[in-house]
């Protein structure tokens, strides 16, 4: 038989880099040195007499041969490893390296500890973060140097499925004494036409969404001091009196918490949210630690 010839490890070695796309991670995960991933390929496709990756700009694309392999090795693979752990009754030890997208606060504040929790109870998984928009994580899941991302509302390619996993809160905010210097504060269009504001994009598409919620305000005049598309900069420029802005309620709390005193406007009463979901590409096949990362992200947020 042709298997007699070849070393289960060729196989594994061979799973990863598939999976991955990438001989760096696939080494990371096999905890392997890239130049030995790559002789390992080489030796299999010696063996195999074929081509199972082209090296297109220095990445291993798959061919058809490697891609019909990968479905029948990914599976057998996985069976064996299942079977060798009931069989010793020895629990399904988790590694690898999970590579994932995310916002920067809203990844700060709320995917970070989480991640920390899940390092703790299974330490031979290696989180490797990419902090971007939504924008830039459509491309980077598409290339497959995603895993997954945690993402902001957005229009994502057909490839990509995208689950609704948590409903952050949008406040408008703005420093106390900012709020003072114009008077009582009142909910009408003639009080919030006379502010400064700072917004994310200079048509102010998220401080009209703000308006249309809570005063069914379509088309305010608005003055906008700063546009700028980051929720940390956000927050300086509300912090230090520029003018009113849209940020998360967690980014609210964290200014509140640091000694920070900023005005909320109550608005209706009802929250203006903004969907978070997690986005995967819809066919790509995930390792054992992706998955359960994956899974444990989804669990760990509660859509309200």
């Amino acid at each position: 038989m042709l298997i007699d010839n070849i070393n289960l490890n060729l196989l594994r070695i061979f799973e990863v880099v598939y999976r991955t796309k990438s001989m760096t991670a696939a080494a990371q995960e096999l905890f392997m040195t890239q130049s030995g991933v790559s002789q390992n390929i080489r030796k299999l496709e010696d063996l195999l007499q074929l081509k199972l990756f082209d090296r297109i700009k220095q990445r291993p694309v798959p061919t058809k041969a490697a891609k019909r392999l990968y479905e029948v090795c990914s599976k057998g693979l996985m069976d064996i490893e299942n079977t060798l752990l009931e069989i010793t009754g020895k629990e399904k030890e988790l590694s690898g390296v999970v590579t994932i997208g995310i916002p920067i606060e809203f990844g700060n504040n709320l995917v970070l500890p989480k991640l920390a929790i899940l390092g703790k109870k299974h330490p031979q998984i290696v989180f490797n973060l990419v902090y971007g928009h939504a924008a830039s994580m459509n491309d980077l899941l598409l290339k497959g140097e995603l895993d997954f991302a945690i993402v902001d509302d957005f229009k994502f390619d057909p490839q990509i499925k995208t689950k609704k996993i948590h409903d952050e809160t949008l406040l408008l905010c703005a420093q106390a004494d900012f709020v003072k210097s114009y008077g009582p504060v009142k909910m009408t269009p003639a009080y919030f036409e006379k502010l400064d504001y700072v917004d994310y994009m200079t048509d102010a598409l998220i401080l009209k969404s703000w308006f249309k919620h809570h005063l069914k305000l379509s088309h305010p005049n608005l003055n906008i001091r700063a546009a700028l598309m980051d929720v940390t900069g956000m927050g300086q420029m509300i912090k230090n009196g520029l003018g009113a802005g849209i940020i998360p309620q967690h980014v609210q709390k964290k200014l509140k918490r640091s000694g920070h005193n900023i005005y909320v406007y109550k608005g209706s009463g009802k929250p203006l949210h903004n969907p978070i979901s997690i986005a995967w590409v819809e066919n790509r096949t995930q390792g054992l630690a992706v998955s359960e990362v994956f899974d444990s992200m989804v669990k760990s947020f509660s859509v309200k």
